[in-house]
Parts: structure tokens; sequence; C-alpha cells
């Protein structure tokens, strides 16, 4: 139940942050968590009353009000987002470096140590990585 209170905490905490940012879309955010604290408010009861064969639609209540709240979430973070200037092809740009990012950091500690079976191998130099991260960042059109 610590977990209901600290989710209506933060639902309170992006209220308010609406007033103090000026952009009212931050309660859309808190209207978009409410579907998720139902949730939690039914699995509670579930459990409450040692789940019971009787009330048994609480777990499809749940998992209806799980869907839903991961829904409106999604949806007003979206809203939050386009109205502060984030765009799709912004989005895009930012997965394609983490993605380049993370293919360096790969390459760069890819090599098989003695324990997993293989022999070590020297791990691949900047260049060859980012020539990797390069050409996969290519194939994604960017």
């Amino acid at each position: 139940t610590s977990s209901l209170v600290e989710w209506l905490v933060a639902m309170g905490l992006a209220w308010r942050y609406a007033d103090a940012v000026a952009q009212p879309r931050w309660r859309g955010v808190t209207w978009g968590m409410l579907p998720l604290h139902t949730s939690g408010i039914v699995a509670c009861t579930y459990h409450l009353f040692y789940n019971a064969p009787a009330i048994t639609w609480c777990v499809t209540l749940q998992a209806a009000m799980t869907c839903v709240g991961n829904t409106t979430l999604a949806l007003a973070c979206l809203r939050l987002a386009l109205a502060s200037g984030w765009t799709w092809q912004a989005g895009a740009d930012e997965a394609a470096a983490a993605w380049a990012a993370a293919l360096l950091v790969s390459a760069r500690g890819e090599a098989a140590s003695p324990s997993e079976g293989g022999a070590a191998s020297a791990p691949a130099s900047d260049e060859s990585a980012a020539s990797s991260a390069a050409a996969h960042a290519a194939q994604l059109g960017r």
C-alpha cells in the first residue's frame, strides 16, 4: 500500500509542477497516471481478501486498468513532449545517436573472456567501433 501512497504523491507533484512551469500539459500526466493507480488499488483489494475466488474478476479489471493506464500515460507524455517542442525527427536523431554510442561501448567490450569458453581477444579499436556505429546508423537512414 505504500506504493499507492507514493503514486498519489507523484501525481500531486506532477499537478503542482504544471503550475510551477506554467505548462498545463503536466496535469494531463496526472490524469494519465490515474488508471494505473486504480490498477494498484484493485490489486491490493484482491490480495486483501486473500485472492478469494468470488472476486477473481479483479484480476481482469487490474489488467484492463494497467493497459488503459499505460496508454493514457503514454499519450499524456506525448502531448507534453509535443507541447514542449519535441518532434519525431528529433526523437529519431536522438535514438540513432544513442544506438551509435551503445555500439561503440559494446565494440570496446566484446572480447570474449576465457571463462566464457573463448580466447580473450584485444578490444576493438575506437576507429573500427566508430565505423561500425556509423555503418549501422547509415542502415537506419541517418
